[in-house]
């Protein structure tokens, strides 16, 4: 007679456990890729508004939209590939 925790759902539903850890992985290294990105394009921004001696701040707005649109591009691209059992 063995020591074994008791079954909860058999093989399915850890697998699905694994799947969803893997999900929210996944998705908390996108949100952590999407901050990152963002402050530094802010930095970025303001840096080179201030060598550039402009009085609005025009890169500080543009350069993280400009990232945020680029992040949504990949985004879509790695949704789709995935659908597509790629």
């Amino acid at each position: 007679m063995q020591n074994s925790p008791p079954d909860k759902g058999g093989d399915e539903s850890g697998s699905r456990r694994s799947g969803g850890r893997r999900e929210l992985l996944r998705y908390a290294g996108l949100s952590s890729e999407v901050a990152a990105s963002i402050a530094i394009a802010v930095l970025l921004g303001i840096k080179a508004d201030k060598w550039l001696k402009v009085s609005f701040p025009i890169l500080s707005w543009c350069l993280p939209l400009l990232v945020i649109v680029v992040l949504i591009i990949k985004l879509i691209k790695d949704s789709s590939r995935k659908n597509d059992g790629k």
